[in-house]
């Protein structure tokens, strides 16, 4: 049987006629996860970390186990992963809600990273993990492309913890909660 649409569709137009607006409408009817991708590295004063959120996640292959995300061209985070070949992601819960708008403010206005939630080191990297959440990958750098205006960026996964708890996503512009299994 085909599928009937929820509700009204909009025109079908080329990417020629698409603004950034309309893309970024288009792209939130996709539902992602969100999680806090961290990395540790070396400043003037001794090791440091450093975290973003992202919702670009993906799974890429299980053997071997490599994961992506993507990060604009111009962050520091990325230039920061590039150098020291690791990064540790979380999947964020709901109770992470307010962690995710720190992670998400420029870095000069946030507190620093340590501050910013209840962190654990991952034992395979030493980069910053949330012990509370879904699960946590620990990453060591495999490949960076850049694409557009984002760097594609795939880890091989060292390391990987699960939990089970409730996911948080993002949908429509907004966090959303995903229903429990009847």
């Amino acid at each position: 049987m085909p599928a009937t649409p929820a509700g009204p569709t909009a025109p079908s137009v080329g990417a020629d006629a698409l603004d950034e607006r309309q893309l970024r409408y288009i792209l939130g009817q996709f539902v992602t996860g969100v999680c806090a991708v961290s990395t540790r590295f070396e400043s003037s004063s001794g090791p440091r970390h450093d975290a973003i959120a992202v919702n670009s996640f993906t799974s890429v292959s299980l053997d071997p186990p490599l994961v992506s995300m993507c990060l604009r061209d111009d962050s520091t985070f990325l230039e920061r992963v590039r150098t020291t070949g690791q990064w540790a992601v979380s999947f964020l819960g709901n109770q992470s809600r307010a962690l995710v708008g720190v992670l998400t403010a420029p870095a000069t206005q946030r507190p620093p990273v340590e501050e910013a939630a209840q962190w654990a080191v991952g034992p395979h990297t030493g980069c910053l993990v949330l012990p509370e959440g879904p699960g946590t990958l620990e990453c060591a750098l495999h490949l960076t492309q850049r694409l557009g205006d984002h760097v594609l960026v795939v880890g091989r996964v060292l390391g990987a913890a699960s939990r089970d708890d409730a996911p948080l996503v993002f949908h429509r512009g907004t966090f959303t909660e995903v229903a429990p299994p009847h």
